[in-house]
């Protein structure tokens, strides 16, 4: 069946739009510029059909801080496919955007654009019927979908076919139990952490636990800072648990992580976790991390792990908490 937006054939990651975008064809209005399709912004709404990077300029050009540094300043985040956003204004090749969890400069060609009515449409189908990815991978067409990926469901879909290092999707979310937590935590292990998810296939801690959380149906901000307040926020309406563990040693930051239990977020500046249990007393984290300071040097780790607390200063990431929350 040819796509109507791309030219091309529909792929299952358009395929899962597909309905929507049918129904909501007489609402685009195509104006042809030098033979390249564009849109009148007017309408200000769109859904990403690929995982698109969000950028703090209109550039692809990387930004470094230092000599050696192996990251792109420049990169905000990244876009699942299927994400919806709003639109704020254009640039050459560039939307200027807003998704519910970050905001910055999106390529042009990674954006369909609908009209309002069809983009809260869009949005009411994702809470009715749903799939979720809970590993991610390459589907049989060459689309990269990422966990925590979440995607509508239509009645005339069709079945997905799985195959051996594809993308593992499920039409519900995982119950919030230790076993199915701890099954989570084993399919998200070694994803390469990317500063910003710059690489395609990796991220960085807070959309780590992002992506880890959006599988048990849990949304949750975009960085690490706001997920510690969106913990505590939850508090003060009572649908988490919070605690202030700036003050405690860390025996009673053991002790609280061990109350709260598996699934805990865990916050140090400029990290976050989730707690993954104990073994032997000794408490251990789920986490994607770049690197640590052991007393030998610079230790690179640059993927998810289950680990203890890595050393730190002479210390232990734990002496750094500062605070832990559950829902």
């Amino acid at each position: 069946m040819p796509c109507f937006f791309c030219g091309g054939f529909l792929t299952y990651p358009y395929l899962v739009l597909h309905s929507f975008i049918e129904n909501g064809r007489h609402d685009i209005k195509p104006e042809v510029t030098s033979g390249v399709m564009s849109f009148f912004m007017g309408m200000q709404y769109g859904i990403a059909i690929r995982n698109v990077c969000v950028r703090t300029e209109p550039t692809m050009e990387p930004l470094r801080r230092y000599e050696g540094d192996v990251w792109d300043r420049r990169q905000e985040s990244r876009l699942n496919v299927g994400e919806t956003v709003r639109l704020k204004r254009q640039m050459n090749d560039w939307y200027y955007i807003r998704s519910d969890v970050s905001e910055g400069y999106v390529k042009k060609d990674g954006i369909f654009l609908c009209s309002k009515r069809h983009y809260e449409k869009y949005r009411e189908l994702l809470q009715r019927e749903y799939q979720v990815v809970l590993k991610s991978g390459r589907y049989i067409d060459g689309q990269y979908f990422r966990v925590g990926t979440v995607l509508p469901v239509f009645d005339n879909e069709r079945e997905i076919v799985y195959r051996k290092g594809g993308p593992v999707f499920v039409r519900q979310y995982l119950p919030f139990t230790e076993r199915q937590l701890g099954l989570q935590m084993e399919r998200m292990l070694e994803i390469p952490y990317s500063w910003g998810d710059e690489r395609l296939d990796g991220m960085d801690c807070s959309s780590t636990v992002r992506a880890f959380f959006a599988c048990f149906g849990i949304a949750l901000p975009r960085n690490s800072e706001e997920q510690m307040e969106y913990g505590k926020y939850l508090s003060t309406i009572g649908a988490a648990e919070y605690k202030d563990l700036k003050d405690k040693t860390k025996e009673e930051k053991t002790e609280v992580l061990r109350g709260l239990g598996v699934g805990a977020v865990v916050h140090m500046p400029g990290h976050v976790m989730i707690y993954a249990g104990e073994r032997d007393g000794i408490p251990f984290i789920f986490h994607n991390c770049d690197t640590y300071q052991s007393e030998d040097g610079e230790v690179v780790v640059r993927r998810c792990v289950i680990s203890e607390f890595f050393p730190k200063e002479g210390k232990s990431y734990l002496d750094y908490v500062t605070a832990a929350w559950k829902k």
